[in-house]
Parts: structure tokens; sequence; C-alpha cells
């Protein structure tokens, strides 16, 4: 098991969330439990589209990601959480000719 930071912010209609150790992937949700389920399986699929394309799949930063986000982090606008992703469960699609 793999736990993943994600960086949380309030827009308009809920909130977005990005996760720094994974460029490219976000997510959207009208709550916090739901921006952190959609962000949970936008890296699962991911990881899957990475696994396909023959990429490896990135690590988490762990503190190390945690400090370097904190230094620059606009506290009243963002927040901090993490999803936990059991990337040895995480398989390529099987290809059909």
């Amino acid at each position: 098991m793999a736990t993943y930071l994600v960086v949380i912010g309030k827009t308009s209609t809920g909130y977005s969330a990005h996760c720094p150790d994974v460029l490219g992937c976000a997510a959207v949700g009208k709550t916090v439990e739901e921006v952190l389920a959609n962000m949970k399986g936008a890296l699962e699929i991911h990881f899957e589209g990475m696994l396909e394309d023959a990429e490896p799949i990135p690590k988490p930063g762990g503190a190390k990601s945690y400090r370097a986000v904190m230094k620059d982090l606009d506290v009243d606008r963002y927040f901090l959480g993490h999803v936990q992703i059991n990337t040895a469960q995480i398989a390529a699609p099987t290809r059909h000719s």
C-alpha cells in the first residue's frame, strides 16, 4: 500500500485536488470526501495507463513531499490530504487484437 499526498483547494463548486508526486493527475468533487475518492480513482486509472505505456509508477515522496508542499502552501486556500493506493494490484489492461 502506497500513501500519496493530495493538495486540496476550495473552488466555487466544491473542491479540486492534485497529487504533487504524480504530474498531470487531478480530480474534483463537491465535498472533501468526494474529491479524495475521485482522486484515488484518478490515480488508479492514471497508473494503469502508465503501465500500459511501459512507464514506471511514481513512488510517493513521503515526508519530503509534505515539507516541499508546505513551504509554499497558502493555508487560507489549500489543505493537505492523502490517499492510499495498492499499487501491487494495479495491472495494465490486456490488449485484444
